[in-house]
């Protein structure tokens, strides 16, 4: 007798366990099968509306590097000067350090076959900032014309931060659409956002963040006098999120 009871006890037990785990697997289910994940993108091309245009300056002297000092300070005050006189505001004007040092020329052979010559070479870089592009190139043209050939240009988009915003509230928008078609697909509905953030490198084919060109280098070294040309700098921003919406 009390062996039979023991039995029963035992066995109460097991499927008490055996219903208790079967209750935890099927809520589970339930749980992952009322999740819908989506990804949500926006993308938009802007224009460039910025540009910092860098004059670069390089001297050498073979023999006297104080030489080399006043030819950098010349230029840099030739310069200095012409875009004073061009009206450029002194706070949108950067001169970085003048670095010399001693270095070896193998172009011309030296004294002796195959031997190098050696000289104090200087480099100095001045960047001017424009937030107006056709000023910018008018200013360009100008340099060039005044016998400052090595230029360099990076442009780039004001209000960046502003525009990243934008396109995250899109990119939410987006992915609300989206949810709404799948949900409807299998006679659902969508009734609140659960979890919000940016999509990882590896979840999206293309994932695209803002997208800037390469520096713009020009060389007026053949032809000062020619035109600036104007080409388009066009910057691609996107937003990509990661949307977990509990559905109905």
């Amino acid at each position: 007798m009390s062996s039979n009871f023991t039995h029963f006890r035992l066995t109460s037990v097991l499927l008490f366990l055996v219903f208790g785990f079967c209750s935890i697997c099927n809520s589970r289910a339930q749980s992952t099968d009322n999740h819908l994940i989506v990804l949500g993108e926006a993308v938009e091309e802007v224009p460039a509306d910025q540009a910092t245009l860098t004059v670069n300056l390089s001297y050498t002297d073979e023999k006297d590097i104080t030489l080399v000092y006043e030819q950098h300070k010349g230029a840099r005050e030739r310069l200095v000067a012409i875009l004073t006189e061009l009206k450029v505001p002194t706070k949108d004007l950067h001169i970085l350090q003048l670095l010399v040092r001693k270095e070896r020329d193998y172009s011309m052979g030296g004294v002796g076959m195959g031997q190098p010559t050696e000289k104090f070479k200087g480099y100095q870089r001045i960047s001017v900032k424009f937030d107006d592009l056709k000023r910018y190139a008018e200013v360009q043209q100008h340099l060039a014309s005044n016998g400052f050939t090595d230029l360099s240009t990076v442009f780039s988009v004001s209000k960046q931060r502003e525009i990243e915003l934008r396109l995250f509230d899109q990119a939410v928008a987006n992915a609300k659409e989206k949810a709404d078609r799948l949900a409807k697909a299998i006679s659902r509905s969508v009734k609140r956002i659960v979890r919000i953030g940016e999509a990882e490198e590896n979840e999206s084919v293309g994932n695209i963040r803002t997208t800037a060109l390469n520096p713009y280098m020009t060389n007026y070294m053949a032809d000062p006098m020619r035109p600036v040309a104007t080409i388009q700098q066009t910057f691609r921003s996107a937003a990509i999120v990661k949307v977990v919406y509990e559905l109905n």
